[in-house]
């Protein structure tokens, strides 16, 4: 937004102005209020990965996968036209659109009599996994540019909150009413995330960014990302040699290049190629989302190490309560969380590639050790700790990495390139995942188990994607410190 009233000496000698030396107490109110829907994307995945195992057994499907899929992909369709439709209306107004429509996708996944109905509720529930990118794209309006850092690391690293206390209520729900419970509660969540932006989050103003929406290149990208997404989940039944497979994945490929040339030449792109055609923006997208994919995926083996069964020779679970499995998740979910706290305050000051860097190593090495120990309660929190010292460095940073390399103008626009993306590769990642997972199953009373040669699979599938984001992580060029942003016109902190 331009500034009409005088400028400021910092402004006209080309620095930045830091704004207020304090928070304040408006703007923390705003902050606090923004951490809970922030994380509905978080939120709704840690309760439907616990509800997950006994969804499989409930309604005998070998296909649970689609359980996280049709989410996945749900986001991935919408969050360009959630993101545009931010910038045309104001972004308080479409939070609360995409959070009522979100509480419908829920209630008929809740009330599902069958798995195709389930599938439907959980598509529609993907509405408000694009939470993030509007309040992403809002902190950057809300607060001034010596905070913008410090709040946006903040609404990135509440998942490890998100991580502590919502394993915590959704393992005592499935102990004591099922899966049934657990969905449930996801609908007070997504409640209370509604009640929290109507009561607290002022509203935004558009940004002028003009332009309406680009339907022809969303139905190009929807097709290419649901062809790739579903034949690499074909792959372990169909083989990976099927020529069907391959003609999706070359289908694929084929829209995704018209997606390309329809953006080029529209006025009011889906997604601005342009944009990714700079290497600060391309490398900084592609490598945040496939790091956040595969942390996120990590909550997903968890399910099937400690709440499947223990069955010799078809099972390898540890056959755990929800509330076990919880409590021994705790001392993992804290270090993300005190970690991303701490990566939000050092980023104000050193180029946040840094601690980004350090996070993709941190986490590669601690899911390798999931991989070799998650056989008792000791091993999963110590190996589970270093993988999570390193996710709150990766969760904390991806959000300030992007602050780095766009301008302000552009922030909702690469917000919405950023969940887009991130959602359509944690589609890509859990596909990947399942195919190792699937290497080593066994299908059993209907429903697929995984012995430990297929857990310890996955979690190296999971680890090979850090160590492809750290690779891409090597081309980002020298990002700025958060405090050096430019920010849009921030509220008063009194």
């Amino acid at each position: 937004m331009v500034r009409t009233s005088a400028l400021p000496a910092s402004a006209a000698t080309g620095a930045a102005d830091p704004g207020p030396s304090r928070l304040g107490g408006r703007l923390t109110v705003i902050l606090l209020a923004m951490l809970w829907p922030a994380q509905m994307l978080t939120v709704a995945g840690v309760f439907t990965s616990m509800a997950q195992a006994q969804v499989a057994q409930h309604f005998h499907t070998t296909q649970i996968a689609w359980f996280t899929l049709v989410y996945a992909l749900a986001v991935t369709l919408v969050t360009p036209f959630v993101a545009k439709a931010g910038d045309l209306y104001g972004r308080k107004k479409v939070m609360l659109f995409v959070l009522s429509a979100g509480i419908l996708g829920d209630l008929i996944t809740a009330l599902a009599q069958n798995y195709p109905t389930m599938l439907v509720g959980r598509g529609i529930a993907g509405l408000y996994g694009t939470m993030a990118a509007l309040t992403y794209a809002s902190a950057r309006d809300l607060f001034p540019p010596r905070f913008v850092g410090m709040a946006t690391g903040a609404l990135g690293s509440a998942a490890g909150i998100v991580l502590v206390v919502c394993p915590l209520l959704g393992g005592w729900l499935l102990d004591a009413f099922g899966f049934h419970g657990v969905l449930w509660a996801l609908v007070g969540g997504v409640a209370l995330g509604l009640l929290l932006v109507l009561a607290f989050v002022p509203k935004i103003p558009p940004v002028p960014s003009g332009g309406g929406f680009d339907w022809l290149g969303g139905l190009l990208l929807g097709s290419a990302a649901t062809a790739l997404v579903y034949g690499i989940g074909q792959g372990d039944s169909w083989g990976w040699s099927d020529a069907s497979l391959w003609a999706l994945i070359a289908a694929a490929l084929v829209l995704a290049a018209a997606f390309v040339l329809v953006e080029l030449r529209t006025a009011h792109p889906l997604v601005d190629v342009r944009m990714l055609a700079r290497r600060s923006v391309a490398t900084v997208l592609v490598s945040t989302a496939i790091a956040q994919s595969a942390m996120f995926a990590t909550g997903t083996i968890v399910v099937y190490v400690t709440l499947y069964p223990s069955i010799p020779g078809v099972s390898a679970g540890l056959g755990w309560s929800g509330t076990h499995s919880s409590l021994v998740g705790i001392p993992a979910g804290v270090v993300l969380l005190l970690v991303g706290l701490v990566a939000g305050v050092i980023t104000r000051r050193i180029d946040p590639r840094l601690p980004w860097n350090a996070g993709l190593v941190l986490s590669a090495l601690g899911l390798v050790a999931l991989g070799f120990f998650h056989h008792d309660a000791l091993e999963l929190m110590l190996a589970g700790s270093l993988a999570y010292f390193g996710g709150g460095l990766v969760l904390a940073c991806a959000g300030i990495l992007m602050l780095g390399v766009v301008s302000h103008r552009e922030q909702g626009l690469a917000s919405g390139m950023f969940i887009l993306l991130s959602n359509l590769m944690t589609a890509i990642v859990t596909q990947v995942m399942f195919a190792a997972l699937n290497s080593g199953s066994r299908i059993a009373y209907g429903t697929r188990f995984y012995l430990d040669n297929g857990l310890r699979g996955g979690y190296i599938a999971l680890a090979a994607c850090m160590v492809f984001a750290l690779l891409l992580s090597v081309f980002i060029p020298r990002v700025r410190p958060s405090d050096q942003v430019d920010a849009g016109e921030a509220l008063s902190a009194a």
